[in-house]
């Protein structure tokens, strides 16, 4: 059974807290799922170490008497570097309170070690990690790799002194698989004690051609207003109503009353400020 770290309930595992360990949790558990779906007799997978078929572990040295009559599987995450992006890694500054905020790409490789007493079987299984993470790297791109599994490589086999424990690792072969991938790691940083604001001073103006307060809407309610349109430019023509002009050629032209929007009680006339724009048609 694979022996994943630790965590604290309030830290909760992800590639934000502890982006390194997220990587090495990602990596187990995938070649753990892969090998849980294979069929009884075909290394399957399974979390009781007394029934499953291969062993999946961490970084722990293996165990001898685990893996004398079963393969196993290890890994090793290698060295990280941040590849930097432009200058400075800047990609936004605010002048006003000084944050900044940066992002760079962290790339790095994951080896896989395929342990087995016999070569051909650590070849085999080798090749099986490393074809699935080239072909679902879709699937572990959603759990937050930028890029993952992209041209891995398979080492050739070699005795697995540094990957068992005890005296007994000349009888066992290793074959490494090499997974690159990239994480996209975006920061920002603001200064501690910086003045943002010097002052405050209070302003009151107002303006010189406003005589009144506004009061408000009327408490009348809701006014019906007709709207009137203006006389037609011929006596023989309609207007735009399809209403007939007057006979006698000239149009009356009542304006509607309605109550004054700041006095109620008096009543005025309403008519069309520019009645041949656009926005009045």
């Amino acid at each position: 059974m694979a022996q994943l770290p630790e965590t604290r309930p309030d830290f909760p595992e992800s590639f934000r807290n502890n982006p390194l360990r997220q990587v090495r949790i990602v990596f187990v558990r995938f070649v753990q799922g892969l090998f849980f779906q294979a069929p009884h007799g075909s290394y399957h997978w399974d979390p009781d170490d007394e029934s499953t078929e291969i062993v999946i572990t961490n970084e722990n040295k293996i165990d001898p008497e685990t893996c004398m009559r079963r393969p196993a599987v290890s890994f090793t995450r290698g060295p990280v570097q941040f590849y930097s992006l432009g200058i400075d890694d800047m990609m936004s500054y605010e002048a006003d309170t000084g944050k900044k905020t940066k992002s760079v790409l962290v790339p790095g490789t994951v080896t896989v070690n395929c342990v087995s007493r016999v070569e051909l079987e650590a070849e085999d299984i080798a090749w099986t990690i490393a074809e699935h993470m080239w072909l679902l790297r879709d699937t572990l791109m959603l759990l937050g790799f930028f890029e993952i599994g992209r041209q891995p490589s398979i080492g050739s086999p070699s005795p697995a002194g540094s990957i068992i424990s005890g005296d007994s690792g000349d009888e066992f072969t290793v074959t490494p698989v090499s997974i690159p991938y990239q994480l996209s790691r975006t920061s920002s940083t603001t200064p501690l004690g910086r003045q943002i604001i010097r002052s405050l001073l209070p302003t009151v103006t107002t303006n010189p051609l406003s005589s009144f307060n506004s009061l408000g809407p009327p408490a009348l309610g809701p006014q019906e207003v007709t709207v009137v349109p203006p006389p037609s430019f011929a006596p023989s023509a309609s207007d735009s109503y399809g209403r007939s002009p007057d006979p006698t050629g000239v149009r009356q032209v009542f304006l509607p009353k309605q109550p004054h929007p700041l006095n109620p009680a008096v009543q005025v006339s309403v008519r069309t400020l520019y009645p041949f724009r656009a926005g009045s048609r």
